[in-house]
């Protein structure tokens, strides 16, 4: 099984959360630094499907 590892970060200046494939994810909001707050793996498909869903 595939697995991803997404990053899960908060914005301080913006109050906004996400969630990133990428290793150094940046602000949707700003586009300044973020604080990865967490980096769970999950399955390649648990991704997608989530990706799908949003």
């Amino acid at each position: 099984m595939t697995h991803q590892v997404t990053a899960h970060w908060t914005c301080a200046p913006c109050e906004v959360e996400g969630q990133d494939p990428e290793h150094e994810p940046s602000c949707w909001n700003c586009g300044g630094p973020v604080t990865v707050t967490a980096r769970p793996v999950v399955p390649r498909a648990h991704a997608a499907s989530h990706a799908e869903a949003a």
